[in-house]
């Protein structure tokens, strides 16, 4: 086996030895410019689009189902405010209104929203 081959397990079943390790906890800056909440049956929660501050030109979009944070996150859009986020960068997101992403897309677990004068 090449070092660029991928593992085989028994079988001769392949798997991407990347896909192993969980996705790693990033905290990113920026301005939320879109919140848009769910309520269906298979998905309650909302998603919100992030400019980022420290990457000019880059939108991502951040899914949370915790009213908290999407409390900050509407707070954040009404106010204009910087916020943190901590989340990790999701593989195959969910799409809630269906469709598909077209920038990345974290799963988050905190939200910091700063009061800039």
């Amino acid at each position: 086996m090449g070092i660029f081959d991928k593992p085989t397990l028994e079988r001769g079943i392949q798997f991407d030895i990347a896909q192993l390790t969980p996705p790693q906890t990033v905290t990113l800056f920026g301005h939320v410019i879109l919140v848009e909440g769910y309520a269906l049956t298979t998905y309650t929660g909302c998603h919100a689009v992030v400019t980022l501050r420290d990457t000019p030109g880059k939108t991502v979009v951040i899914l949370t189902v915790e009213l908290r944070l999407q409390s900050l996150l509407e707070t954040a859009l009404e106010t204009g405010n910087l916020i943190a986020f901590r989340g990790r960068k999701l593989v195959s997101p969910p799409t809630p209104g269906g469709g598909t992403w077209s920038v990345d897309v974290y799963d988050i677990d905190g939200v910091i929203l700063y009061n800039m004068p």
